[in-house]
């Protein structure tokens, strides 16, 4: 309020600004409300943007976690495969291995029986038996790995599966390559070996009785009946009536018969030249054409025929020759 010696000022106002003033300000307020709308839209239209971004992120990595996983089972399953197929592959080692071994043990009985050395055939087992044992502990890192290493770093413990599985692999087929070699090598020496005993069974070294007792030599000695020197073309073996007789070795019944000098007689031929004569026997267990092997019996001793007394006439021809049995029956059988 102003005081009494001032003077009044009039403010003259239109009407037409009295109706525009509140239109005015009714039209501010609409503005700021639009604007702080457009803003609202377009900040939800970013947070919209963020969170899709957000989410297709989060997407990629789970379709990468699932190719991940995906990959590793995979990966998982083509290993374990792969170490089903290398056990198998050791189980047919392992039988051949156990076939090599048995192999081996004829070869070993042979020589213990017919003499050699076998330094060869335990060498090349023994590195057979090397190659095994370190393909088993391979196949049980392989089996160990499968069964406890899936949870591990998929690049690694995968790549060093791979690389133990190969390198298995390869060793299998190392160890299967000198299997072959060994077979091969085993077979050939069996079937020198098994030669080897038919002649060494064929050589009529087996004494034909159990008595060893000689009552004539081979050579010229004074014949019994006449007292005149005759070439005695065996050796007589003095025993029991109805003592076994055994042949000397593997062969062929060739003859049977009897005769007045002979008695009872039996002759085999060993095919290799050499033929085992057998007189005076009491009866004959054999027939022509028969297989007979050392030490089987033929027969009993007797005295039939041109003979003094029960005894064995034994004889060794060698084509059309006789020939001393006793550097025969001495040799080691």
């Amino acid at each position: 309020m102003r005081g009494a010696d001032k003077t009044v000022k009039q403010f003259h106002v239109s009407k037409r600004s009295v109706i525009a003033a509140p239109a005015a300000a009714a039209l501010a307020v609409s503005g700021c409300f639009a604007a702080l709308q457009i803003k609202s839209v377009f900040e939800m239209h970013e947070l919209e943007a963020q969170l899709l971004e957000q989410a297709a992120q989060q997407d990629e990595q789970s379709q990468q976690y699932q190719h991940t996983v995906a990959n590793k089972d995979e990966t998982i399953l083509a290993l374990q495969q792969q170490l089903a197929s290398l056990a198998q592959q050791t189980e047919d080692m392992q039988m051949r291995v156990d076939e090599l071994l048995a192999l081996e043990n004829k070869l070993k009985q042979f020589i213990d029986k017919y003499g050699g050395s076998d330094s060869g055939i335990d060498t090349s087992s023994h590195k057979l038996g090397q190659q095994s044992e370190q393909l088993y502990k391979r196949e049980q890192a392989l089996a160990q790995q499968a069964g406890y290493d899936t949870s591990g770093s998929l690049q690694t413990s995968g790549m060093s599966f791979r690389a133990l599985a190969s390198s298995t692999s390869f060793d299998v087929q190392s160890l299967s390559a000198m299997i072959d070699s060994l077979e091969e090598t085993m077979a050939q020496t069996l079937r020198q070996a098994q030669i080897r005993r038919q002649q060494v069974d064929s050589y009529p070294s087996g004494w034909p009785t159990y008595s060893k007792r000689l009552t004539s030599s081979f050579g010229y000695r004074k014949d019994p009946f006449t007292g005149k020197a005759v070439f005695h073309a065996g050796i007589d073996i003095g025993g029991k009536a109805g003592d076994p007789v055994f042949s000397a070795a593997d062969g062929t019944i060739k003859e049977v018969g009897t005769g007045g000098s002979e008695g009872n007689y039996i002759i085999i031929d060993h095919h290799n030249g050499l033929n085992s004569v057998y007189m005076h026997m009491q009866s004959i267990e054999a027939k022509e054409g028969e297989q007979v092997v050392r030490g089987e019996k033929i027969g009993l001793l007797g005295s039939t025929g041109r003979s003094t007394g029960p005894h064995l006439h034994f004889q060794i021809m060698q084509g059309d020759e006789a020939v001393n049995p006793l550097p025969y029956l001495l040799q080691p059988s």
